[in-house]
Protein backbone atom coordinates (compact mmCIF):
# COMPACT_ATOMS: atom_id res chain seq x y z
CA UNK A 1 0.00 0.00 0.00
CA UNK A 2 1.24 3.44 -1.07
CA UNK A 3 0.96 6.01 2.18
CA UNK A 4 1.49 9.07 0.53
CA UNK A 5 -1.72 8.35 -1.76
CA UNK A 6 -3.11 10.94 -4.57
CA UNK A 7 -5.94 10.55 -6.74
CA UNK A 8 -6.55 11.55 -10.07
CA UNK A 9 -10.44 12.27 -10.94
CA UNK A 10 -11.62 13.17 -14.18
CA UNK A 11 -15.34 14.25 -15.55
CA UNK A 12 -18.13 16.07 -15.59
CA UNK A 13 -17.71 20.11 -14.46
CA UNK A 14 -20.97 21.74 -14.28
CA UNK A 15 -23.21 24.02 -11.84
CA UNK A 16 -26.54 22.20 -10.49
CA UNK A 17 -29.16 24.47 -9.87
CA UNK A 18 -30.99 22.75 -7.32
CA UNK A 19 -34.79 23.39 -6.36
CA UNK A 20 -35.32 25.18 -3.07
CA UNK A 21 -39.02 23.84 -3.02
CA UNK A 22 -38.94 20.65 -2.47
CA UNK A 23 -41.34 18.46 -3.74
CA UNK A 24 -42.43 20.57 -6.93
CA UNK A 25 -40.15 18.45 -9.18
CA UNK A 26 -38.70 20.92 -11.89
CA UNK A 27 -41.77 22.75 -13.79
CA UNK A 28 -43.59 23.56 -10.20
CA UNK A 29 -40.26 25.10 -9.16
CA UNK A 30 -40.03 28.80 -8.31
CA UNK A 31 -36.63 29.13 -6.77
CA UNK A 32 -33.20 27.25 -7.58
CA UNK A 33 -29.64 27.61 -5.94
CA UNK A 34 -26.87 27.50 -8.10
CA UNK A 35 -24.12 24.77 -6.93
CA UNK A 36 -20.78 23.39 -8.09
CA UNK A 37 -21.26 20.00 -8.91
CA UNK A 38 -21.13 16.78 -11.88
CA UNK A 39 -20.86 13.32 -10.11
CA UNK A 40 -16.37 13.28 -9.99
CA UNK A 41 -16.61 16.89 -9.25
CA UNK A 42 -18.80 15.95 -5.82
CA UNK A 43 -16.33 12.72 -5.44
CA UNK A 44 -13.15 14.78 -6.07
CA UNK A 45 -14.46 16.89 -3.62
CA UNK A 46 -15.44 14.21 -0.66
CA UNK A 47 -12.32 12.48 -0.97
CA UNK A 48 -10.28 15.49 -0.56
CA UNK A 49 -12.42 16.81 2.83
CA UNK A 50 -11.67 13.20 4.19
CA UNK A 51 -7.72 14.00 3.76
CA UNK A 52 -6.67 12.15 0.45
CA UNK A 53 -5.17 14.78 -1.91
CA UNK A 54 -6.99 14.58 -5.36
CA UNK A 55 -6.03 16.32 -8.42
CA UNK A 56 -8.77 17.04 -11.09
CA UNK A 57 -8.71 16.81 -14.78
CA UNK A 58 -11.26 18.02 -17.27
CA UNK A 59 -11.82 20.88 -19.60
CA UNK A 60 -13.44 24.03 -18.18
CA UNK A 61 -15.83 26.54 -19.85
CA UNK A 62 -13.77 29.68 -20.37
CA UNK A 63 -17.00 31.71 -18.96
CA UNK A 64 -17.66 33.15 -15.50
CA UNK A 65 -19.34 29.54 -14.00
CA UNK A 66 -16.01 27.98 -15.65
CA UNK A 67 -13.32 31.00 -13.54
CA UNK A 68 -15.69 29.65 -10.81
CA UNK A 69 -15.31 26.31 -10.56
CA UNK A 70 -12.15 26.23 -11.12
CA UNK A 71 -11.61 28.98 -8.51
CA UNK A 72 -14.00 26.65 -5.94
CA UNK A 73 -11.52 23.45 -6.66
CA UNK A 74 -8.57 25.54 -5.32
CA UNK A 75 -10.23 26.66 -2.35
CA UNK A 76 -10.77 23.02 -1.72
CA UNK A 77 -6.69 22.84 -1.96
CA UNK A 78 -7.84 20.18 -5.37
CA UNK A 79 -5.28 20.20 -8.05
CA UNK A 80 -6.45 21.35 -11.51
CA UNK A 81 -2.83 21.58 -12.84
CA UNK A 82 -4.30 18.93 -15.25
CA UNK A 83 -7.23 21.13 -16.29
CA UNK A 84 -7.66 21.98 -19.90
CA UNK A 85 -9.44 25.10 -20.99
CA UNK A 86 -10.46 26.16 -24.91
CA UNK A 87 -11.97 29.66 -25.54
CA UNK A 88 -16.05 30.03 -26.84
CA UNK A 89 -16.54 27.50 -24.58
CA UNK A 90 -19.33 27.78 -22.16
CA UNK A 91 -20.25 25.43 -18.74
CA UNK A 92 -22.78 22.48 -18.53
CA UNK A 93 -25.84 23.86 -16.66
CA UNK A 94 -27.85 21.43 -14.66
CA UNK A 95 -31.54 21.57 -13.04
CA UNK A 96 -32.51 19.22 -10.17
CA UNK A 97 -35.47 18.97 -8.32
CA UNK A 98 -37.39 16.49 -6.04
CA UNK A 99 -41.02 15.23 -7.49
CA UNK A 100 -43.39 14.34 -4.73
CA UNK A 101 -42.35 11.09 -4.62
CA UNK A 102 -38.81 12.14 -3.33
CA UNK A 103 -36.97 10.72 -6.66
CA UNK A 104 -34.81 13.52 -8.06
CA UNK A 105 -35.47 15.24 -11.64
CA UNK A 106 -32.79 16.90 -13.98
CA UNK A 107 -32.59 18.58 -16.60
CA UNK A 108 -29.51 19.27 -18.68
CA UNK A 109 -28.71 22.75 -20.75
CA UNK A 110 -25.02 21.80 -22.87
CA UNK A 111 -24.69 24.33 -25.28
CA UNK A 112 -20.95 24.13 -26.83
CA UNK A 113 -20.63 22.62 -23.12
CA UNK A 114 -16.50 22.14 -22.34
CA UNK A 115 -16.32 19.16 -20.10
CA UNK A 116 -17.97 17.12 -23.15
CA UNK A 117 -15.53 18.29 -26.03
CA UNK A 118 -12.37 17.11 -23.79
CA UNK A 119 -10.33 15.26 -26.15
CA UNK A 120 -7.95 12.19 -25.46
CA UNK A 121 -4.81 14.29 -27.29
CA UNK A 122 -5.16 16.62 -24.10
CA UNK A 123 -4.82 14.09 -21.95
CA UNK A 124 -1.57 12.97 -22.79
CA UNK A 125 0.73 15.08 -20.47
CA UNK A 126 -1.26 13.57 -17.80
CA UNK A 127 1.71 11.86 -15.52
CA UNK A 128 -0.30 8.90 -14.42
CA UNK A 129 2.88 7.62 -12.37
CA UNK A 130 2.03 10.53 -10.28
CA UNK A 131 -1.43 8.81 -8.59
CA UNK A 132 -2.01 5.97 -7.16
CA UNK A 133 -5.96 6.06 -8.10
CA UNK A 134 -7.33 7.09 -11.55
CA UNK A 135 -11.94 7.79 -10.61
CA UNK A 136 -13.73 8.30 -13.99
CA UNK A 137 -17.46 8.73 -14.56
CA UNK A 138 -20.61 11.16 -14.52
CA UNK A 139 -22.52 12.37 -17.81
CA UNK A 140 -19.85 13.06 -19.96
CA UNK A 141 -18.90 9.12 -20.60
CA UNK A 142 -22.57 9.65 -22.67
CA UNK A 143 -20.45 12.43 -25.17
CA UNK A 144 -17.91 12.48 -27.70
CA UNK A 145 -14.82 13.04 -27.76
CA UNK A 146 -14.85 13.22 -23.96
CA UNK A 147 -16.16 9.52 -23.34
CA UNK A 148 -13.20 8.00 -25.58
CA UNK A 149 -10.65 10.39 -23.72
CA UNK A 150 -11.67 9.37 -20.55
CA UNK A 151 -11.94 5.73 -21.41
CA UNK A 152 -8.04 6.10 -23.49
CA UNK A 153 -6.61 7.46 -19.47
CA UNK A 154 -8.24 4.47 -17.79
CA UNK A 155 -7.11 2.32 -20.22
CA UNK A 156 -2.86 3.95 -19.76
CA UNK A 157 -3.74 3.32 -15.98
CA UNK A 158 -4.88 -0.28 -16.42
CA UNK A 159 -2.35 -1.00 -18.70
CA UNK A 160 0.03 -0.10 -16.08
CA UNK A 161 -1.48 -1.80 -13.23
CA UNK A 162 -2.89 1.49 -11.53
CA UNK A 163 -5.91 1.03 -9.90
CA UNK A 164 -9.28 2.32 -11.70
CA UNK A 165 -12.32 3.47 -10.62
CA UNK A 166 -16.06 3.86 -12.16
CA UNK A 167 -18.96 5.65 -11.30
CA UNK A 168 -21.16 6.09 -14.39
CA UNK A 169 -23.98 8.13 -13.33
CA UNK A 170 -25.93 6.90 -15.84
CA UNK A 171 -28.84 9.36 -16.73
CA UNK A 172 -31.35 7.76 -19.53
CA UNK A 173 -32.72 11.32 -20.57
CA UNK A 174 -29.70 12.47 -22.61
CA UNK A 175 -28.69 9.05 -24.08
CA UNK A 176 -28.61 9.11 -27.86
CA UNK A 177 -27.91 5.91 -28.58
CA UNK A 178 -28.48 2.99 -25.62
CA UNK A 179 -26.70 0.40 -27.43
CA UNK A 180 -24.04 2.18 -28.37
CA UNK A 181 -23.73 3.99 -24.60
CA UNK A 182 -24.00 0.40 -22.93
CA UNK A 183 -21.23 -1.36 -24.92
CA UNK A 184 -19.23 1.47 -24.48
CA UNK A 185 -19.92 1.34 -20.78
CA UNK A 186 -19.42 -2.66 -20.21
CA UNK A 187 -16.21 -2.21 -22.30
CA UNK A 188 -15.13 0.19 -19.42
CA UNK A 189 -16.15 -1.86 -16.94
CA UNK A 190 -13.85 -4.65 -17.94
CA UNK A 191 -11.01 -2.19 -16.86
CA UNK A 192 -11.55 -1.00 -13.55
CA UNK A 193 -10.94 -2.18 -9.91
CA UNK A 194 -13.63 -0.65 -8.31
CA UNK A 195 -16.90 -0.04 -9.62
CA UNK A 196 -19.87 1.65 -7.98
CA UNK A 197 -23.41 1.41 -9.58
CA UNK A 198 -26.68 2.38 -7.67
CA UNK A 199 -29.65 -0.28 -8.12
CA UNK A 200 -30.97 1.53 -11.11
CA UNK A 201 -27.89 1.63 -12.78
CA UNK A 202 -27.20 -1.77 -12.32
CA UNK A 203 -30.16 -2.94 -13.90
CA UNK A 204 -29.28 -0.50 -17.33
CA UNK A 205 -26.12 -2.28 -17.47
CA UNK A 206 -27.42 -6.06 -17.02
CA UNK A 207 -30.73 -5.75 -17.75
CA UNK A 208 -31.58 -7.48 -14.64
CA UNK A 209 -33.71 -6.47 -11.68
CA UNK A 210 -32.07 -9.60 -9.27
CA UNK A 211 -28.58 -7.93 -8.05
CA UNK A 212 -27.14 -11.43 -7.89
CA UNK A 213 -27.79 -12.12 -11.68
CA UNK A 214 -26.85 -9.11 -12.95
CA UNK A 215 -23.45 -8.79 -11.15
CA UNK A 216 -22.26 -12.14 -12.40
CA UNK A 217 -23.02 -10.78 -16.25
CA UNK A 218 -20.96 -7.80 -15.86
CA UNK A 219 -17.62 -8.17 -17.52
CA UNK A 220 -15.68 -7.31 -14.36
CA UNK A 221 -11.95 -8.30 -14.29
CA UNK A 222 -11.22 -10.68 -11.82
CA UNK A 223 -10.87 -9.59 -7.94
CA UNK A 224 -12.43 -5.97 -8.95
CA UNK A 225 -14.83 -4.86 -6.03
CA UNK A 226 -18.37 -3.68 -7.36
CA UNK A 227 -20.30 -1.74 -4.69
CA UNK A 228 -24.40 -1.17 -5.46
CA UNK A 229 -25.81 1.48 -3.95
CA UNK A 230 -29.94 0.58 -2.54
CA UNK A 231 -31.04 4.04 -0.99
CA UNK A 232 -32.11 3.78 2.35
CA UNK A 233 -31.58 0.06 1.98
CA UNK A 234 -27.49 0.59 2.31
CA UNK A 235 -25.20 -0.75 -0.19
CA UNK A 236 -23.47 -4.45 -1.08
CA UNK A 237 -20.40 -5.22 -1.94
CA UNK A 238 -19.41 -8.13 -4.83
CA UNK A 239 -15.91 -9.51 -6.00
CA UNK A 240 -15.83 -12.28 -8.92
CA UNK A 241 -19.86 -12.37 -8.40
CA UNK A 242 -20.17 -13.37 -4.90
CA UNK A 243 -21.84 -10.96 -2.39
CA UNK A 244 -19.06 -10.54 0.25
CA UNK A 245 -21.51 -7.78 2.50
CA UNK A 246 -24.62 -5.94 2.92
CA UNK A 247 -24.37 -2.78 4.87
CA UNK A 248 -27.60 -0.80 5.93
CA UNK A 249 -28.08 2.43 5.38
CA UNK A 250 -29.04 5.09 8.60
CA UNK A 251 -32.45 6.67 9.09
CA UNK A 252 -31.93 10.25 8.73
CA UNK A 253 -34.59 13.25 7.81
CA UNK A 254 -33.73 13.74 4.13
CA UNK A 255 -33.64 16.98 2.75
CA UNK A 256 -32.03 16.24 -0.79
CA UNK A 257 -30.68 13.62 -2.25
CA UNK A 258 -28.68 14.83 -5.11
CA UNK A 259 -24.44 14.04 -4.22
CA UNK A 260 -25.76 11.37 -1.95
CA UNK A 261 -24.30 8.71 -4.12
CA UNK A 262 -21.11 11.02 -5.47
CA UNK A 263 -20.54 10.78 -1.67
CA UNK A 264 -20.58 7.22 -0.86
CA UNK A 265 -18.20 6.67 -3.75
CA UNK A 266 -15.80 9.42 -2.26
CA UNK A 267 -15.52 8.12 0.93
CA UNK A 268 -15.03 4.41 -0.45
CA UNK A 269 -11.99 5.70 -2.75
CA UNK A 270 -10.97 7.14 0.21
CA UNK A 271 -10.80 4.36 2.72
CA UNK A 272 -9.32 2.44 -0.26
CA UNK A 273 -6.49 4.58 -2.02
CA UNK A 274 -3.26 3.82 -2.49
CA UNK A 275 -3.73 0.27 -1.99
CA UNK A 276 -2.39 -1.73 -5.27
CA UNK A 277 -4.78 -3.91 -7.27
CA UNK A 278 -3.50 -7.09 -5.90
CA UNK A 279 -4.20 -5.54 -2.39
CA UNK A 280 -7.45 -4.45 -3.58
CA UNK A 281 -8.26 -7.85 -4.77
CA UNK A 282 -7.68 -9.13 -1.15
CA UNK A 283 -9.33 -6.87 1.05
CA UNK A 284 -11.63 -9.12 3.27
CA UNK A 285 -15.82 -8.84 3.83
CA UNK A 286 -15.03 -7.21 7.03
CA UNK A 287 -13.07 -4.59 6.07
CA UNK A 288 -15.35 -3.65 3.23
CA UNK A 289 -18.11 -3.68 5.77
CA UNK A 290 -16.50 -1.48 7.82
CA UNK A 291 -15.84 0.95 5.10
CA UNK A 292 -19.37 0.26 3.50
CA UNK A 293 -20.68 2.10 7.09
CA UNK A 294 -18.20 4.34 6.89
CA UNK A 295 -19.46 5.40 3.43
CA UNK A 296 -23.14 5.01 4.32
CA UNK A 297 -22.43 7.25 7.23
CA UNK A 298 -21.30 10.26 4.45
CA UNK A 299 -24.25 9.43 2.67
CA UNK A 300 -26.58 9.57 5.36
CA UNK A 301 -25.09 13.49 5.87
CA UNK A 302 -25.29 14.58 2.28
CA UNK A 303 -29.11 13.29 2.30
CA UNK A 304 -29.80 16.37 5.34
CA UNK A 305 -28.35 18.88 3.29
CA UNK A 306 -28.65 20.65 0.26
CA UNK A 307 -25.72 21.71 -2.17
CA UNK A 308 -23.91 18.71 -4.23
CA UNK A 309 -20.14 19.01 -3.98
CA UNK A 310 -20.32 21.65 -0.74
CA UNK A 311 -22.58 19.38 1.49
CA UNK A 312 -19.85 16.56 1.28
CA UNK A 313 -18.47 16.05 5.16
CA UNK A 314 -15.37 16.31 7.06
CA UNK A 315 -13.92 13.18 8.13
CA UNK A 316 -14.32 14.38 12.23
CA UNK A 317 -17.99 15.27 10.94
CA UNK A 318 -18.56 11.43 9.81
CA UNK A 319 -17.12 10.20 12.83
CA UNK A 320 -19.14 11.85 15.14
CA UNK A 321 -22.03 10.58 12.64
CA UNK A 322 -20.73 7.25 13.46
CA UNK A 323 -20.21 7.82 16.77
CA UNK A 324 -23.67 8.93 17.32
CA UNK A 325 -24.96 5.87 16.10
CA UNK A 326 -23.09 3.15 17.34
Amino acid sequence: MNNNPSVLVGGDILFDLISADIGAGLGGTKTFGKRAGGSPFNIAVGIQRLGVPVSYVAKFGSDEFGDALLEFLKSESIDVSNAVREAGTKTTLAFVAVDKSGKPEFRFYRDHAADLLLRADELLRVDIKAFTNYHCGGIVLAEEPAASAYASLAKRFSDSDIPVSLDPTVRRSIIADADQYLKFLRDLVSLVNILKVSDEELEFLTSSKDFDMGIRSLPTRAGALVFVTMGRDGSAVYRDGERLATVPGFAVQAIETTGCGDSFMAALLAQLAGRTSYELSKVEAAELSSIMRFANAEAAIVATRIGAAEANPTRDEVEQFLAAHF
